[in-house]
Formats: C-alpha cells, structure tokens, sequence
C-alpha cells in the first residue's frame, strides 16, 4: 500500500502536496483540540470558546489564524504583525510592547525586526505570512524528500525574493508589517467577560461580542463600554454592584456608569472621565521680558486656572500705581527695578527716593535716573515731581499750549523705603528745620497719588509692611491698584493692603521672592478682591546692561534741571502748597541739584543737606524757623540721626509698658492730670515721637500715679 502511494505522489507532485495538506491540517487540528481540552480539564483551566463563523479548522489554516480555538494570542491581523496578549496588561506595558521610533516611520529594512516579538513569535506574525509559511513547508519538504532539488530551491528563492520584496518596496510602509498594539477587546476582554458572565447569567458557549463591546482604546476620555442585559436579569444592587466592578476595577481611569433597563434591549454603559487636570508649579525663578507697552510691566508669573499666566501691572487701567511690601531681603528692589527699567525702555524718566542709600544701586549713575538720598533731596524731588505733574495735566488739557505738549515726558518716581523716608523727612522737618506743625510733604504724596495717573506721572511703592500711616487715607491707598507681598505678612499689614475680609494666602516663603499680588479684579469664586501667588521675575543682573542700552534722557533731566514745562502759573499754585521753598535753591532745599547719568560724589551728613539760615517761612498752615547749624554742601556741621516711634510702635519696641489699646488711655488722661505729653512731629495722618520724649513722659506718668497711690 506504501509503495502505492508513494508511486501515485511520484507520478504527480501536484497532488501529493495538496495531499499532505489535506492529511496534516486535520492531524494539527485534532492535536490542537486534544491539547485544549486537557488544558480545559486541569485546574485553573479555562474551557475553549464556543464555535463561531469562521472558526473551522480548514479556514483558520487558510487565514493565517491560530488553528487551536480561543481568544488569539497576539493582535495580529491578516497584513499587520501584532504584540502578544496573553493576560490583562496595563496601558504602560502595553505601550512598552511597540518601539515609538519605529511606529512613526522607522527605515523598511527593520520593519520585521521591529515587529518586536512579531518576528520571533509565531502566533505575531501577520496572517499572510502564516499562510505563506504554511502553504510553502509542506510543498518544500515533498520537493527535498522526493529529491527535486531545483524544484525546492525555486520555492525556497521565490519566498526570500517574496520576504525581501515585501519589506523594501511596500508592506512595511503601508504598515503591513508594524506591529498593531492590541485593542482593549484582546487584552481586558477575555478577563471582563470571564468575571462578568456569571454575574449576567449567560451560558458559557454565549459569545462575548454578543454580549460585551470594548472600544478599542480605553484610554481616550469619553470611550465607551458597554455590556447587554438579558432580558430577564433580576439585577439588584448587588448585582449591579458586582457588573460595575467586573468592568472598571480591570480598566484604568475614572469611569460613570449609566443603566438603561428600560430600553427595549436592557443595557449598562460605562464612559471614561477625563482625567483630572494638575494645576502646574510656580517656577522658582522667571526671566523678565519686556512688553513694548508704556502701559504694561511685566512682573512674572502666576497660576490662573490649569495654566500659567503672565503677571501684569496695566497703569493704564484702575491701577495707575504700585507697590510692594516685604521684610528685609524679601525681594522689595527686586520688583521696584522692573517698574524702573520698564520705565526707561519706554521713554519715560525715573527718580528714585533712596534714603537708606544702598537699595537701587545698579540704576545709579545711568542716564535717565536721579537717584535721592537725603532728606532734603527727597523731599526736593517729590516737590518738583508734584509741580510737573500739575503742569503736565494742565499742558495736555483742552486749553493747554501745543509747544508744552510736545516736549511731555512720562515720569516714574520709586520710593524704595516709603516708611523710612517719611520718617526721616519728619525728623529733619521738626529737629533740622524746627518746622511746627504738620509738614507739607506728607500731602503732596496724597495729592500725587490721586492725580498722577492722568498726567502720566506715576509712583512705585516699597515698605517693609503695609501700614495705614503711610498710605494716606482709603481714597488715596486705593490709587495703588496692584499690590504685592513678598514673604511672610501680619494680619494689620495684609488688612491695609488687601482688606479685613479677604481671606489670607499664605505663599511658599521657602522661595526667594516668592508673594502675593492683587491687581483690583475679583476672583470668581469669593467675589472678593482676587489675590493669587505669583513669583517676581529677577531682573537684577541685567539692571545695569538694559539701562546702558537705552537712548540718553533729556539734558534738563540728568542735570538736575526741573521739567522745562512747567510754567511761571504752575509756580503760582504749587506756592499754595509750599512746595518752591524746599526745591532745590529754595529756603529749605538742598544746595546742588541731583543729576542723572555719572554718579557724583557727595559728603552724606547728618540727616539732611540744606544751606544754613537764621530766619522764619510761613507757608499755607506751615510755620518754620530755622536756626544755625544745618548742614551745608561743605558738611560745616553734623547732627546725629534721631529714630521715631509711633506710639504703637513704642508698644512693640518696649519703650512703652504697655499695650498699643492701655497706652493710648492714658495718653488720653495725660492732660486731665496734668502731665503734658509731648507734641510729636504729625505728617497729617499719624504723630511720631522720639525715644527721649516718651521716656520723659512716661517717667512724669509714673511719679504721678505714685502720688495718687
């Protein structure tokens, strides 16, 4: 009989390879089903899948398909190679699975060889490949045992030239060959339905995609998974329970679940939820960048949201002003030199009121900005500061001269130290200038504030806190629209800046420079003043070259001159405030003007520079007599600095025994017993006293209560 059928494959190879075909895809095929089936009856095993079109042992040959029954072992398809799925696998190891240089257009030669697991795994292969091989092996093995060698070589040469082909002139760019990641149906699938059929009711011979549909990536928000009810599920919430946690605890991602019972055709649906946004980080530093607008200064970042923004003060808006507010080193300068630089790169001139004399040091000596450290010099700027803008508002106005207007220039004026300016002008006001009464320059700051804005003429603030005594009343502290804090900040200071009601936020003070900042809008949750953290950008370093790089101010303005608008008329009014004798030349002013560019040396004595005299000025509610000794521009005498207190102040330095609310009671009683208490130097708002005075006063309090006792 062997001799039979060998003679009868001889006479044709034709139909002896089709022969081996038809004899060996049963014998696999019976193998295949042998070897499920002792997998289905050992523990753990799982039972194979029903039968379904197509699942006939003779088309899964000719498919390139696995010929043992079940779910796939791979994502393969007929022309694409897959990445095995063997057990439920996360997004991460799934997309290890597939090289992303490769998916994105990796050469054609390493097409196959980056079919990852798909060149060395047979169940990955692309099914016409399988085919190939499977067709191809037993014409080869007929040819080589019957001794047609050329014959063998031919088919072997035809399947390399075939394989070659494939992979340099077009599969692989038509992704023939790339792996195709596995959809959500192959990897989450088979577990799913395995957990979700018992709880549903069906048979095991039900198939899953009558049942079950899995789009094919979960990952994307809004994908959909739904599961069929049979129609005559019992549900419960038990069971709808059990169904909910078949589907989500095996995919990731938040997912809301909505059953429709009543529909014709029950079914549950679950869609994936988008993911929860992450509110970013504020650097820790941020490099400024100028806007090319008069109107805007770029001051660093903030969180808005789900996203950065930029921080900016629009002084053309509700916050023609600003200022900020920090302890020593917390970043004050910092910000003040972004208002400075902007300033200069937008045409606009700078003074600088600098009474501690080492604040803004990088801006010294460059054209374009005055820098004024003593008292006298301050105060001397702040006048003249005033008298411009009252010109300037009064050039650009309906009946203002054309020849004025054009020669406008906006002007900037940046007090570094605010409190310590006030403060110091006070004590040269009072023991210098033996000034009585409230000092004038108080109010020219207010009137400045309030009127700046439409004259171009703006302020920039500093302070080591925010204080009401001096910031003027509500109307002119409201002028400062945008408002920072860098650091740490007290409750009295934060009430000043941002108000009683707003509720505090407390930035990373870990950060240097790190604040707070309000900028008059309205957070729409509180509806509030909206008051968010933002980090400053740190312009430091590159002070000195940007104002380098910026054309030369005006000659008046770098040699101490006055701005040349300003009219023998203004003169007339600013009389009213007793501004012209304390510019420079004028009785109480300082002997030589401070000019711009190149720094000029000068002897800093005592604590203010004036020429000395020996006569009376009475002004508008402003009586002062000066007497020898002032120091001159030759520095003929010093006098030593005099610190002063508020009586809060005294409170918290010890000077005082007692509590701000105990110390302002028995000031009050002061004059019912007779025990005078000193006069003080007032700037119009709070009355400041030195250490002297109040232990005077309180030593004459004290004998007086042992006398009553």
């Amino acid at each position: 009989m062997y001799g039979d059928l060998w003679t009868w494959a001889a006479a044709n190879p034709v139909r002896a390879v089709l022969a081996a075909v038809v004899v060996g895809i049963p014998a696999v095929g019976a193998l295949a089903q042998q070897r499920q089936k002792d997998r289905a009856g050992r523990p753990g095993g799982t039972a194979p899948a029903s039968s379904r079109p197509g699942d006939g042992l003779l088309a899964r040959f000719l498919t390139g398909r696995d010929l043992r029954p079940g779910d796939p072992a791979s994502s393969a398809s007929w022309w694409c190679a897959g990445v095995p799925v063997e057990r439920e696998r996360t997004a991460a190891e799934l997309a290890a699975d597939v090289d992303p240089a490769f998916v994105k257009g990796a050469s054609s030669a390493w097409a196959v060889v980056g079919a990852g697991a798909g060149v060395w795994r047979w169940s990955c292969w692309p099914g016409a490949a399988r085919v190939v091989v499977r067709l191809a092996v037993p014409g080869v093995a007929v040819a080589v045992w019957r001794g047609w060698w050329p014959a063998g070589a031919v088919v072997l040469g035809v399947l390399v030239v075939a394989a070659v082909v494939a992979v340099v002139t077009g599969p692989a760019v038509w992704g023939w060959w790339r792996p195709r990641p596995a959809s959500a149906s192959l990897v989450y699938g088979p577990g799913m339905w395995g957990a979700a059929r018992p709880v549903l009711g069906v048979g095991e011979r039900e198939r899953r995609g009558k049942w079950l549909h899995l789009p094919a990536d979960v990952a994307v928000p809004g994908a959909r998974v739904v599961v069929r009810l049979p129609a005559g599920w019992p549900g419960g919430e038990a069971a709808k329970r059990a169904l909910s946690a078949a589907v989500t605890d095996r995919l990731p991602g938040e997912w809301g679940e909505t059953w429709h019972r009543a529909d014709s055709a029950p079914f549950a649906e679950w869609v994936r939820k988008e993911p929860p946004k992450k509110v970013p980080k504020l650097p820790r530093s941020v490099d400024w960048k100028p806007t090319g607008d008069r109107y805007e200064i770029y001051v660093g970042q903030a969180v808005r949201g789900f996203d950065l923004e930029d921080v900016l003060i629009r002084t053309k808006s509700v916050t023609p002003h600003f200022g900020v507010a920090g302890l020593t080193g917390s970043g004050k300068s910092t910000v003040l030199y972004l208002g400075a630089v902007h300033a200069r790169e937008t045409g606009a001139l700078v003074d600088i009121l600098d009474t501690k004399q080492n604040s803004m040091t990088e801006a010294e000596g460059k054209s374009g900005v005055r820098v004024h450290k003593t008292p006298a010099e301050c105060v001397a700027a702040l006048g003249e500061f005033i008298m411009s803008m009252m010109a300037a508002e009064a050039a650009a106005g309906k009946n203002g001269d054309p020849a004025l207007r054009q020669i406008l220039v906006p002007r900037l004026m940046v007090a570094d130290e605010l409190p310590t300016f006030m403060k110091m002008a006070l004590i040269w006001w009072k023991y210098q200038l033996k000034g009585k009464g409230v000092p004038p320059f108080a109010e020219w700051f207010s009137i400045g504030l309030l009127q700046g804005r439409s004259a171009d003429h703006r302020f920039g603030v500093g302070a080591q806190q925010w204080a009401n005594g001096y910031f003027g009343g509500t109307m002119e502290r409201a002028q400062i629209g945008w408002k920072a804090q860098l650091g740490y900040c007290d409750s009295p200071s934060w009430a000043v800046a941002f108000g009683a009601s707003t509720p505090v936020v407390s930035p990373d003070t870990t950060v240097p420079g790190r604040g707070v900042f309000a900028d008059g809008r309205i957070d729409p949750e509180t509806k509030g003043l909206w008051v968010r953290e933002f980090q400053p950008a740190y312009i430091v370093p590159q002070v000195g070259a940007r104002l380098d790089a910026v054309p030369p101010a005006p000659e008046w303005f770098d040699a101490g001159e006055p701005a040349p608008w300003i009219t023998a008329e203004t003169r007339a009014w600013a009389e009213a405030l007793a501004i012209p004798d304390f510019l420079t030349g004028g009785r109480f002013g300082p002997a030589q003007p401070v000019r711009g560019g190149a720094v000029t040396l000068r002897p800093t004595v005592g604590v203010g520079v004036g020429r000395p005299r020996s006569e009376a000025v009475t002004g508008d509610g402003v009586t002062a007599e000066v007497t020898g000794g002032v120091t001159g521009a030759a520095g003929s005498e010093s006098r030593p600095a005099v610190e002063l207190f508020s009586l809060a102040e005294a409170c918290e330095a010890g000077i005082l025994p007692w509590a701000h609310s105990t110390a302002k009671v028995y000031k009050g009683r002061s004059a019912e017993r007779g025990v005078a208490f000193p006069e003080g130097a007032p700037d119009g708002r709070v009355t400041y006293y030195t250490r002297d005075e109040l232990k005077d006063w309180l030593a004459r309090w004290q004998a007086d209560a042992k006398t009553r006792t």
